[in-house]
């Protein structure tokens, strides 16, 4: 089976699950003994390392620039647990990608990508290219640095907006009565007759009925016999029934 067959098999959804099955089991001890490149660590989580790809690291690359770490990725960590990999740019114009007009990538353009990848932290140079290539390491997206800030960006919490002191409750709220009480010398706001804590109510301008809120420009001081002679009407009708 060629390349560009391997590739195609390993990039449908379960030929892709297969893929990332297999490189999540332990490998054996015969298989890693003497291989200190071969991943021993905690076993991949597929579904996790999907996730990270398309949304922490494919937003920040081109289309093609995605295919080619992919193409990578399969045939390193995926193929058999080590991140490293070496193939030559003749295997990637045929099996990462295909352009829109249907020929294979130019040589020149597939040296192009690796260095962007390389640039951007997705693959890191280990070795110099020989006749099988130019030795990579595949990072994943959680070891990639601006992929592990974008992802920070992207699941931050909305910056809180600021909240305007009119939205403070000055009717129900204990210690805002008193500012009130306070704001206008415990005087009533209709007779000015000077008031106590224990004497002192607070009325609203405009009535909560009529949509008046509990913001302190709303709320004035006043006695009980006033409060209760307003009632729901407008304060300038209350201060016209005043002897």
């Amino acid at each position: 089976m060629s390349d560009s067959t391997n590739f195609a098999a390993g990039n449908s959804i379960a030929g892709l699950f297969q893929r990332l099955s297999a490189a999540a089991k332990p490998a054996q001890t015969a298989d890693t003994k003497g291989s200190p490149d071969r991943q021993t660590g905690p076993p991949l989580d597929a579904a996790q390392l999907i996730r990270e790809i398309v949304d922490d690291f494919q937003p920040l690359v081109q289309a093609t620039h995605a295919a080619v770490y992919w193409y990578l990725l399969r045939n390193s960590v995926l193929a058999g647990g080590s991140p490293l990999i070496r193939t030559p740019g003749s295997r990637l114009r045929k099996s990462a990608a295909k352009p829109r007009c249907g020929r294979e990538l130019g040589f020149s353009y597939v040296r192009k990508v690796l260095a962007e990848l390389e640039a951007a932290g997705a693959i890191r140079r280990e070795g110099e290219a020989n006749r099988d290539g130019t030795l990579y390491r595949v990072l994943l997206p959680s070891e990639i640095e601006a992929c592990v800030k974008f992802r920070a960006q992207r699941t931050a919490p909305p910056p809180q907006a600021p909240v305007a002191e009119s939205e403070a409750d000055y009717y129900n709220v204990r210690a805002n009565r008193l500012k009130i009480y306070e704001r206008d010398g415990f005087h009533c706001f209709y007779c000015k007759k000077l008031l106590t804590l224990a004497t002192a109510t607070l009325d609203h301008v405009i009535p909560v009925a009529k949509g008046g809120g509990n913001n302190p420009e709303n709320l004035v001081t006043a006695c009980h016999r006033c409060n209760s002679r307003k009632r729901t009407r407008p304060v300038g009708d209350a201060l016209a029934e005043l002897p």
